[in-house]
C-alpha cells in the first residue's frame, strides 16, 4: 500500500519552475509520473500522456505553408531553367 501524496505540496513546488519534475518528486516524495498527473490536473490537460506529443498547436498554418512551398517550386524551376539553357556539348572537330 503507498503512502499518500501531500498534494498541496507538490502545488507550491510545481510553482517553483526551476525545479524539475524529478526533483520535485524527491522533495515531496513521491514519483515523477505523480507529480506530472497533478502538473497536468493543474493545467486542465485531460489528454493521457502518451498522446501529449501529438499537439495540434504544431502544425503550420496554410499562410506559413504556401510561401515554403513557393520557394521549393521557384527553386526547382531555377534547376529546369539552369540546366535547359546550357549550350550543347561540342563533340570537337567531325573527321
Amino acid at each position: 500500500m503507498s503512502t499518500p501524496v501531500d498534494r498541496g505540496l507538490v502545488e507550491r513546488l510545481l510553482c517553483d519552475e526551476t525545479l524539475s519534475y524529478r526533483e520535485i518528486a524527491r522533495q515531496a516524495g513521491c514519483s515523477d509520473w505523480t507529480v506530472r498527473s497533478i502538473a497536468r490536473d493543474i493545467a486542465g490537460d485531460d489528454r493521457p500522456m502518451k498522446l501529449a506529443a501529438c499537439v495540434d498547436d504544431q502544425v503550420p498554418s496554410d499562410v506559413a505553408v504556401w510561401p515554403i512551398v513557393a520557394s521549393v517550386a521557384a527553386v526547382f524551376g531555377g534547376l529546369i531553367w539552369l540546366v535547359l539553357r546550357r549550350p550543347p556539348l561540342d563533340d570537337g572537330p567531325m573527321r
